[in-house]
Protein backbone atom coordinates (compact mmCIF):
# COMPACT_ATOMS: atom_id res chain seq x y z
CA UNK A 1 0.00 0.00 0.00
CA UNK A 2 1.38 3.40 -1.02
CA UNK A 3 1.95 5.63 1.96
CA UNK A 4 1.16 9.33 2.03
CA UNK A 5 4.41 11.28 1.99
CA UNK A 6 4.71 14.86 3.16
CA UNK A 7 5.10 17.43 0.43
CA UNK A 8 8.19 19.66 0.57
CA UNK A 9 5.94 22.47 1.84
CA UNK A 10 4.42 20.28 4.58
CA UNK A 11 7.89 19.12 5.58
CA UNK A 12 9.22 22.68 5.72
CA UNK A 13 7.16 23.25 8.86
CA UNK A 14 9.10 20.43 10.51
CA UNK A 15 12.40 21.85 9.28
CA UNK A 16 11.86 25.29 10.82
CA UNK A 17 10.56 23.94 14.13
CA UNK A 18 12.87 24.39 17.10
CA UNK A 19 12.68 24.34 20.91
CA UNK A 20 11.58 28.00 20.75
CA UNK A 21 9.47 27.85 17.56
CA UNK A 22 6.54 25.43 17.72
CA UNK A 23 4.86 24.92 14.37
CA UNK A 24 1.30 24.12 15.39
CA UNK A 25 -1.79 25.96 14.24
CA UNK A 26 -4.84 25.98 16.46
CA UNK A 27 -7.62 27.94 18.10
CA UNK A 28 -9.12 28.80 21.45
CA UNK A 29 -12.91 28.66 21.57
CA UNK A 30 -15.57 29.83 24.00
CA UNK A 31 -18.96 28.10 23.92
CA UNK A 32 -22.29 29.06 25.47
CA UNK A 33 -23.62 26.78 28.23
CA UNK A 34 -26.15 24.11 27.31
CA UNK A 35 -29.74 25.36 27.45
CA UNK A 36 -30.64 22.47 29.78
CA UNK A 37 -27.82 23.36 32.19
CA UNK A 38 -25.99 20.04 31.83
CA UNK A 39 -22.19 20.10 31.77
CA UNK A 40 -20.18 18.85 28.80
CA UNK A 41 -18.03 15.97 30.01
CA UNK A 42 -14.64 14.89 28.77
CA UNK A 43 -16.15 11.46 28.15
CA UNK A 44 -18.76 12.90 25.77
CA UNK A 45 -16.13 14.84 23.86
CA UNK A 46 -13.91 11.78 23.55
CA UNK A 47 -16.84 9.69 22.30
CA UNK A 48 -17.79 12.36 19.76
CA UNK A 49 -14.28 12.57 18.36
CA UNK A 50 -13.67 8.81 18.45
CA UNK A 51 -16.88 8.26 16.50
CA UNK A 52 -15.75 10.60 13.71
CA UNK A 53 -12.14 9.55 13.30
CA UNK A 54 -13.13 7.26 10.43
CA UNK A 55 -13.65 10.49 8.45
CA UNK A 56 -10.24 11.87 9.42
CA UNK A 57 -7.80 8.96 9.45
CA UNK A 58 -4.82 11.30 9.69
CA UNK A 59 -5.83 11.93 13.33
CA UNK A 60 -4.78 8.33 14.06
CA UNK A 61 -1.46 8.53 12.24
CA UNK A 62 2.04 9.64 13.18
CA UNK A 63 5.15 10.51 11.20
CA UNK A 64 7.79 7.98 10.22
CA UNK A 65 11.17 9.33 9.10
CA UNK A 66 13.30 7.51 6.50
CA UNK A 67 16.86 6.92 7.70
CA UNK A 68 19.75 9.18 6.67
CA UNK A 69 17.40 11.87 5.35
CA UNK A 70 16.60 9.82 2.24
CA UNK A 71 13.23 11.45 1.74
CA UNK A 72 10.40 13.34 3.38
CA UNK A 73 8.53 11.66 6.26
CA UNK A 74 5.46 9.52 5.61
CA UNK A 75 2.24 9.09 7.54
CA UNK A 76 1.82 5.68 9.23
CA UNK A 77 -0.74 4.36 11.71
CA UNK A 78 0.02 5.23 15.32
CA UNK A 79 0.16 1.85 17.04
CA UNK A 80 -0.19 3.50 20.47
CA UNK A 81 -3.11 5.71 19.49
CA UNK A 82 -5.77 6.27 22.14
CA UNK A 83 -8.19 9.15 22.03
CA UNK A 84 -7.68 9.85 25.74
CA UNK A 85 -4.02 10.72 25.00
CA UNK A 86 -5.16 13.57 22.75
CA UNK A 87 -8.43 14.77 24.32
CA UNK A 88 -7.84 15.79 27.92
CA UNK A 89 -9.45 17.84 30.67
CA UNK A 90 -7.72 21.15 31.18
CA UNK A 91 -8.26 21.00 34.93
CA UNK A 92 -9.15 18.02 37.09
CA UNK A 93 -10.56 20.30 39.78
CA UNK A 94 -14.33 20.15 40.33
CA UNK A 95 -14.78 23.82 41.11
CA UNK A 96 -15.52 26.35 38.40
CA UNK A 97 -12.45 27.40 36.44
CA UNK A 98 -12.01 31.20 36.41
CA UNK A 99 -11.94 32.67 32.91
CA UNK A 100 -8.53 34.27 33.56
CA UNK A 101 -7.19 30.91 34.71
CA UNK A 102 -8.55 29.27 31.53
CA UNK A 103 -6.64 31.82 29.45
CA UNK A 104 -3.45 31.04 31.42
CA UNK A 105 -3.88 27.28 30.96
CA UNK A 106 -4.64 27.77 27.26
CA UNK A 107 -1.39 29.73 26.91
CA UNK A 108 0.44 26.93 28.72
CA UNK A 109 -1.01 24.36 26.30
CA UNK A 110 0.02 26.47 23.31
CA UNK A 111 3.53 26.93 24.74
CA UNK A 112 4.29 23.21 24.49
CA UNK A 113 5.30 21.52 21.22
CA UNK A 114 3.47 18.45 19.97
CA UNK A 115 5.27 15.13 20.40
CA UNK A 116 6.44 13.88 17.01
CA UNK A 117 6.22 10.20 17.93
CA UNK A 118 2.43 10.45 18.32
CA UNK A 119 -0.48 11.73 16.26
CA UNK A 120 0.16 15.47 15.87
CA UNK A 121 -2.87 17.02 17.57
CA UNK A 122 -4.28 17.76 21.02
CA UNK A 123 -7.52 19.10 22.50
CA UNK A 124 -7.92 20.44 26.04
CA UNK A 125 -11.42 21.01 27.48
CA UNK A 126 -12.51 23.27 30.33
CA UNK A 127 -16.07 21.99 30.93
CA UNK A 128 -17.28 24.90 33.09
CA UNK A 129 -15.85 28.40 33.42
CA UNK A 130 -16.90 30.77 36.17
CA UNK A 131 -19.21 32.69 33.83
CA UNK A 132 -21.02 29.48 32.83
CA UNK A 133 -19.33 29.14 29.44
CA UNK A 134 -17.23 26.23 28.14
CA UNK A 135 -13.62 26.61 26.99
CA UNK A 136 -11.63 24.50 24.57
CA UNK A 137 -8.17 24.67 22.98
CA UNK A 138 -7.15 22.67 19.91
CA UNK A 139 -3.73 22.50 18.29
CA UNK A 140 -2.61 20.61 15.18
CA UNK A 141 0.83 20.56 13.60
CA UNK A 142 1.19 22.75 10.51
CA UNK A 143 2.81 19.79 8.71
CA UNK A 144 -0.61 18.14 8.89
CA UNK A 145 -2.96 20.98 7.96
CA UNK A 146 -3.13 24.55 6.72
CA UNK A 147 -5.49 27.12 8.19
CA UNK A 148 -8.41 26.31 5.92
CA UNK A 149 -8.22 22.54 6.37
CA UNK A 150 -7.81 23.05 10.12
CA UNK A 151 -11.17 24.83 10.14
CA UNK A 152 -12.69 22.00 8.12
CA UNK A 153 -11.32 19.48 10.63
CA UNK A 154 -12.76 21.53 13.48
CA UNK A 155 -16.14 21.50 11.77
CA UNK A 156 -15.85 17.73 11.45
CA UNK A 157 -15.32 17.47 15.20
CA UNK A 158 -18.08 19.94 16.08
CA UNK A 159 -21.80 19.70 15.26
CA UNK A 160 -23.96 21.69 12.86
CA UNK A 161 -27.01 21.06 15.09
CA UNK A 162 -27.48 21.59 18.81
CA UNK A 163 -29.22 18.23 19.26
CA UNK A 164 -26.71 16.02 17.39
CA UNK A 165 -26.55 12.48 18.75
CA UNK A 166 -23.39 10.87 20.05
CA UNK A 167 -21.78 8.85 17.23
CA UNK A 168 -20.98 5.14 17.44
CA UNK A 169 -17.31 4.84 18.34
CA UNK A 170 -16.43 1.29 17.27
CA UNK A 171 -15.47 1.44 13.58
CA UNK A 172 -13.28 -1.66 13.71
CA UNK A 173 -10.03 0.26 13.17
CA UNK A 174 -6.80 -1.52 13.96
CA UNK A 175 -3.44 0.08 13.21
CA UNK A 176 -1.31 -1.36 10.44
CA UNK A 177 2.19 -2.42 11.43
CA UNK A 178 4.71 0.38 11.10
CA UNK A 179 7.41 -0.10 8.44
CA UNK A 180 11.01 -0.59 9.52
CA UNK A 181 13.90 1.65 8.56
CA UNK A 182 14.91 -0.48 5.54
CA UNK A 183 11.36 -0.42 4.16
CA UNK A 184 11.14 3.36 4.66
CA UNK A 185 14.46 3.82 2.86
CA UNK A 186 13.43 1.65 -0.10
CA UNK A 187 10.07 3.41 -0.43
CA UNK A 188 11.77 6.81 -0.30
CA UNK A 189 14.20 5.82 -3.07
CA UNK A 190 11.36 4.41 -5.17
CA UNK A 191 9.24 7.53 -4.66
CA UNK A 192 12.15 9.78 -5.59
CA UNK A 193 12.75 7.78 -8.77
CA UNK A 194 9.08 7.90 -9.65
CA UNK A 195 8.96 11.66 -9.12
CA UNK A 196 12.00 12.15 -11.38
CA UNK A 197 10.47 10.01 -14.11
CA UNK A 198 7.15 11.84 -13.92
CA UNK A 199 8.96 15.18 -14.07
CA UNK A 200 10.86 14.13 -17.22
CA UNK A 201 7.69 12.87 -18.90
CA UNK A 202 5.79 16.02 -17.98
CA UNK A 203 8.59 18.24 -19.30
CA UNK A 204 8.75 16.29 -22.55
CA UNK A 205 4.99 16.41 -23.02
CA UNK A 206 4.81 20.12 -22.32
CA UNK A 207 7.79 20.95 -24.53
CA UNK A 208 6.06 19.32 -27.47
CA UNK A 209 3.04 21.61 -27.33
CA UNK A 210 3.12 25.33 -28.27
CA UNK A 211 0.24 25.96 -25.86
CA UNK A 212 2.13 24.31 -23.03
CA UNK A 213 5.27 26.26 -23.93
CA UNK A 214 3.27 29.46 -23.43
CA UNK A 215 2.08 28.14 -20.05
CA UNK A 216 5.67 27.36 -19.03
CA UNK A 217 6.78 30.86 -20.00
CA UNK A 218 3.87 32.37 -18.08
CA UNK A 219 4.68 30.34 -14.97
CA UNK A 220 8.33 31.42 -15.18
CA UNK A 221 7.22 35.05 -15.54
CA UNK A 222 5.05 34.84 -12.41
CA UNK A 223 7.83 33.06 -10.50
CA UNK A 224 10.31 35.76 -11.53
CA UNK A 225 7.90 38.43 -10.28
CA UNK A 226 7.56 36.59 -6.98
CA UNK A 227 11.35 36.49 -6.67
CA UNK A 228 11.87 40.17 -7.48
CA UNK A 229 8.91 41.53 -5.51
CA UNK A 230 8.82 39.13 -2.57
CA UNK A 231 12.05 37.20 -2.10
CA UNK A 232 14.73 39.74 -2.98
CA UNK A 233 13.09 42.70 -1.22
CA UNK A 234 14.25 42.40 2.40
CA UNK A 235 12.00 43.23 5.32
CA UNK A 236 12.90 46.32 7.33
CA UNK A 237 14.17 45.95 10.87
CA UNK A 238 11.34 45.86 13.40
CA UNK A 239 10.70 45.52 17.12
CA UNK A 240 8.66 42.36 16.40
CA UNK A 241 11.75 40.58 15.01
CA UNK A 242 13.75 39.58 18.05
CA UNK A 243 14.92 36.35 19.65
CA UNK A 244 12.01 34.43 21.15
CA UNK A 245 11.58 31.79 23.81
CA UNK A 246 9.05 28.94 24.07
CA UNK A 247 6.34 30.87 26.00
CA UNK A 248 3.21 31.92 24.11
CA UNK A 249 0.15 34.00 24.82
CA UNK A 250 -2.98 34.42 22.73
CA UNK A 251 -4.96 37.65 23.01
CA UNK A 252 -7.93 38.60 20.86
CA UNK A 253 -10.69 41.05 20.07
CA UNK A 254 -14.04 40.18 18.44
CA UNK A 255 -16.03 42.76 16.49
CA UNK A 256 -19.30 42.81 14.51
CA UNK A 257 -18.82 42.28 10.79
CA UNK A 258 -21.32 44.90 9.57
CA UNK A 259 -19.24 48.06 10.25
CA UNK A 260 -16.21 46.48 8.58
CA UNK A 261 -18.28 45.61 5.52
CA UNK A 262 -19.43 49.24 5.41
CA UNK A 263 -15.80 50.37 5.52
CA UNK A 264 -15.00 48.01 2.66
CA UNK A 265 -17.66 49.69 0.53
CA UNK A 266 -15.90 53.04 0.94
CA UNK A 267 -12.98 51.96 -1.29
CA UNK A 268 -13.78 50.65 -4.75
CA UNK A 269 -12.53 47.10 -5.24
CA UNK A 270 -11.57 46.58 -1.59
CA UNK A 271 -12.14 43.18 -0.03
CA UNK A 272 -12.84 42.07 3.53
CA UNK A 273 -9.26 40.81 3.66
CA UNK A 274 -8.07 44.33 2.77
CA UNK A 275 -10.18 45.71 5.61
CA UNK A 276 -8.76 43.14 8.05
CA UNK A 277 -5.20 44.06 7.06
CA UNK A 278 -6.09 47.73 7.55
CA UNK A 279 -7.38 47.04 11.06
CA UNK A 280 -4.13 45.25 11.94
CA UNK A 281 -2.09 48.14 10.49
CA UNK A 282 -4.05 50.59 12.64
CA UNK A 283 -3.65 48.44 15.76
CA UNK A 284 0.12 48.11 15.27
CA UNK A 285 0.29 51.87 14.77
CA UNK A 286 -1.60 52.34 18.02
CA UNK A 287 0.79 49.97 19.85
CA UNK A 288 3.77 51.91 18.53
CA UNK A 289 2.25 55.20 19.70
CA UNK A 290 1.65 53.77 23.20
CA UNK A 291 5.29 52.67 23.36
CA UNK A 292 6.61 56.01 22.01
CA UNK A 293 7.90 54.31 18.86
CA UNK A 294 7.59 56.08 15.51
CA UNK A 295 5.22 53.87 13.44
CA UNK A 296 7.06 52.27 10.55
CA UNK A 297 5.82 50.25 7.59
CA UNK A 298 6.23 46.47 7.83
CA UNK A 299 6.59 43.70 5.29
CA UNK A 300 3.93 41.11 6.07
CA UNK A 301 3.44 37.61 4.76
CA UNK A 302 -0.13 36.78 3.80
CA UNK A 303 -0.90 33.07 3.20
CA UNK A 304 -3.20 32.51 0.22
CA UNK A 305 -5.20 29.30 -0.13
CA UNK A 306 -4.74 27.42 -3.40
CA UNK A 307 -7.18 24.69 -2.35
CA UNK A 308 -9.67 23.82 -5.09
CA UNK A 309 -13.21 22.48 -4.76
CA UNK A 310 -11.86 18.99 -5.49
CA UNK A 311 -9.35 19.26 -2.64
CA UNK A 312 -11.73 20.20 0.17
CA UNK A 313 -11.26 16.85 1.93
CA UNK A 314 -7.48 16.74 1.50
CA UNK A 315 -5.25 17.50 4.44
CA UNK A 316 -1.76 18.94 4.13
CA UNK A 317 -0.96 22.44 2.98
CA UNK A 318 -2.51 23.94 -0.15
CA UNK A 319 -1.20 27.46 0.24
CA UNK A 320 1.06 30.01 -1.34
CA UNK A 321 2.47 33.17 0.17
CA UNK A 322 2.41 36.78 -0.93
CA UNK A 323 4.08 39.74 0.70
CA UNK A 324 2.83 43.30 0.99
CA UNK A 325 3.90 46.47 2.74
CA UNK A 326 1.63 47.13 5.70
CA UNK A 327 1.25 50.94 5.89
CA UNK A 328 1.55 51.30 9.66
CA UNK A 329 3.15 54.70 9.02
CA UNK A 330 0.05 56.26 7.42
CA UNK A 331 -2.09 58.40 9.71
CA UNK A 332 -5.56 58.23 8.14
CA UNK A 333 -7.41 54.89 8.16
CA UNK A 334 -8.83 55.65 4.71
CA UNK A 335 -5.30 56.08 3.33
CA UNK A 336 -4.19 52.80 4.90
CA UNK A 337 -7.14 50.95 3.35
CA UNK A 338 -6.56 52.51 -0.08
CA UNK A 339 -2.84 51.67 0.03
CA UNK A 340 -3.52 48.05 1.02
CA UNK A 341 -6.20 47.71 -1.66
CA UNK A 342 -3.71 48.90 -4.30
CA UNK A 343 -1.07 46.45 -3.06
CA UNK A 344 -3.38 43.42 -2.99
CA UNK A 345 -4.91 44.34 -6.36
CA UNK A 346 -1.41 44.48 -7.80
CA UNK A 347 -0.30 41.05 -6.59
CA UNK A 348 -3.57 39.58 -7.85
CA UNK A 349 -3.11 41.18 -11.27
CA UNK A 350 0.48 39.92 -11.41
CA UNK A 351 -0.63 36.45 -10.19
CA UNK A 352 2.22 36.48 -7.72
CA UNK A 353 0.46 33.87 -5.56
CA UNK A 354 0.78 31.31 -8.35
CA UNK A 355 4.37 32.43 -8.87
CA UNK A 356 5.02 31.79 -5.19
CA UNK A 357 3.34 28.40 -5.51
CA UNK A 358 5.74 27.52 -8.34
CA UNK A 359 8.70 28.51 -6.16
CA UNK A 360 7.41 26.38 -3.29
CA UNK A 361 6.96 23.47 -5.67
CA UNK A 362 10.60 23.80 -6.67
CA UNK A 363 11.64 23.00 -3.08
CA UNK A 364 11.16 19.33 -3.88
CA UNK A 365 13.94 19.49 -6.46
CA UNK A 366 16.57 20.64 -3.95
CA UNK A 367 18.93 18.25 -2.14
CA UNK A 368 17.93 17.62 1.46
CA UNK A 369 20.52 19.93 3.11
CA UNK A 370 19.49 22.78 0.82
CA UNK A 371 15.83 22.22 1.69
CA UNK A 372 16.70 22.95 5.31
CA UNK A 373 18.47 26.17 4.35
CA UNK A 374 15.69 27.25 1.98
CA UNK A 375 12.96 26.59 4.57
CA UNK A 376 14.80 28.55 7.27
CA UNK A 377 15.50 31.44 4.91
CA UNK A 378 11.82 31.56 3.89
CA UNK A 379 10.81 31.77 7.56
CA UNK A 380 13.47 34.31 8.57
CA UNK A 381 13.01 37.95 9.63
CA UNK A 382 14.89 38.94 6.49
CA UNK A 383 11.96 37.65 4.45
CA UNK A 384 9.12 39.26 6.42
CA UNK A 385 8.29 40.96 9.71
CA UNK A 386 5.12 39.11 10.66
CA UNK A 387 2.38 36.85 9.31
CA UNK A 388 -1.24 37.96 9.02
CA UNK A 389 -3.54 35.11 8.10
CA UNK A 390 -7.25 35.45 7.34
CA UNK A 391 -9.08 32.16 7.94
CA UNK A 392 -12.73 32.10 6.81
CA UNK A 393 -15.02 30.20 9.15
CA UNK A 394 -18.65 29.10 8.86
CA UNK A 395 -21.43 31.67 8.51
CA UNK A 396 -23.73 29.37 10.50
CA UNK A 397 -23.61 28.36 14.20
CA UNK A 398 -21.68 25.25 15.26
CA UNK A 399 -21.97 23.36 18.54
CA UNK A 400 -19.93 21.34 21.00
CA UNK A 401 -22.33 18.77 22.44
CA UNK A 402 -25.19 21.29 22.38
CA UNK A 403 -23.07 24.32 23.39
CA UNK A 404 -23.01 27.00 20.69
CA UNK A 405 -19.64 28.41 19.69
CA UNK A 406 -19.54 32.09 20.66
CA UNK A 407 -16.09 33.06 19.39
CA UNK A 408 -12.81 31.46 18.37
CA UNK A 409 -9.32 32.96 18.32
CA UNK A 410 -6.95 31.44 15.72
CA UNK A 411 -3.31 30.52 16.36
CA UNK A 412 -0.75 31.32 13.63
CA UNK A 413 2.66 29.82 14.51
CA UNK A 414 5.80 31.86 15.19
CA UNK A 415 9.10 30.94 13.49
CA UNK A 416 12.29 31.93 15.26
CA UNK A 417 12.95 35.64 15.11
CA UNK A 418 9.24 36.55 15.02
CA UNK A 419 7.60 37.67 18.27
CA UNK A 420 4.11 38.23 16.83
CA UNK A 421 1.63 36.79 14.35
CA UNK A 422 -1.97 37.82 13.75
CA UNK A 423 -4.85 35.55 12.82
CA UNK A 424 -8.26 36.72 11.62
CA UNK A 425 -11.27 34.41 11.86
CA UNK A 426 -14.69 35.05 10.35
CA UNK A 427 -17.58 33.32 12.11
CA UNK A 428 -21.27 34.04 11.59
CA UNK A 429 -21.62 37.84 11.68
CA UNK A 430 -18.38 38.68 13.49
CA UNK A 431 -14.63 38.88 12.99
CA UNK A 432 -12.07 37.83 15.60
CA UNK A 433 -8.54 39.25 15.48
CA UNK A 434 -6.01 37.25 17.51
CA UNK A 435 -2.44 38.17 18.38
CA UNK A 436 -0.16 35.21 19.11
CA UNK A 437 3.09 36.25 20.74
CA UNK A 438 5.99 35.51 23.01
CA UNK A 439 5.02 37.70 26.02
CA UNK A 440 8.64 37.97 27.15
CA UNK A 441 9.81 39.28 23.78
CA UNK A 442 6.74 41.50 23.29
CA UNK A 443 5.66 42.59 26.79
CA UNK A 444 3.05 45.09 25.57
CA UNK A 445 1.05 42.41 23.72
CA UNK A 446 -1.68 42.74 26.35
CA UNK A 447 -2.58 46.13 24.85
CA UNK A 448 -3.32 44.63 21.43
CA UNK A 449 -7.06 43.96 21.98
CA UNK A 450 -7.66 47.60 22.95
CA UNK A 451 -5.55 48.75 20.00
CA UNK A 452 -7.61 46.57 17.67
CA UNK A 453 -10.84 48.03 19.06
CA UNK A 454 -9.49 51.54 18.47
CA UNK A 455 -8.41 50.71 14.92
CA UNK A 456 -11.85 49.23 14.12
CA UNK A 457 -13.61 52.31 15.49
CA UNK A 458 -11.36 54.61 13.45
CA UNK A 459 -11.85 52.62 10.28
CA UNK A 460 -15.60 52.41 10.78
CA UNK A 461 -15.85 56.18 11.03
CA UNK A 462 -13.45 56.66 8.07
CA UNK A 463 -12.56 60.10 9.49
CA UNK A 464 -11.44 62.53 6.80
CA UNK A 465 -8.93 64.49 8.88
CA UNK A 466 -6.61 66.66 6.77
CA UNK A 467 -2.90 65.99 6.75
CA UNK A 468 -0.75 68.19 8.98
CA UNK A 469 1.53 70.15 6.62
CA UNK A 470 5.25 70.23 7.20
CA UNK A 471 5.56 66.87 8.97
CA UNK A 472 6.29 63.35 7.65
CA UNK A 473 3.18 61.23 7.61
CA UNK A 474 4.55 58.79 10.18
CA UNK A 475 4.62 61.47 12.89
CA UNK A 476 1.31 63.18 12.14
CA UNK A 477 -0.38 61.03 14.75
CA UNK A 478 1.95 62.44 17.39
CA UNK A 479 1.35 66.07 16.43
CA UNK A 480 -2.38 65.56 15.90
CA UNK A 481 -2.76 64.08 19.37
Amino acid sequence: MARSRLSPLDSSFLRVESPTAHMHVGWKGIFAPRPDGRTVTIGELRQTIAGRLRHAQRFRQRLAFPPAGLGEPVWVDDERFAVEHHVVAMSEAHELLPRARFDDLADLCLSRPLERDRALWRIELAPVLDDGTVGMVMKVHHAMVDGKSAVELALLLLDAAADAELPVTDDGWTPAAAPGGRRLALEAIADAGGESLRAVRTAARMAGSPRNSVRIADTLRRAALAVSEDVLRPAPSSYVNVAIGPRRTLVHHTAPLAPLLAARAAVKGATLNDVALTVVAGALRELSMRADRIPEAMKVMVPVSTRTAEQTTDLGNRISFVFIELPVHLYRPADRLAEIQRATARFKAEERASGGEALLGALGMLPDPLRDAAAKLAASPRMYNLTISNVPGPRFPVYLRGCELLEAAPVIPLPDGHALSVGVFTYRDQLTFAGYADPSALPDIGHLPAALATAIAQLSSMADAPATPGFPDNVRRITAA
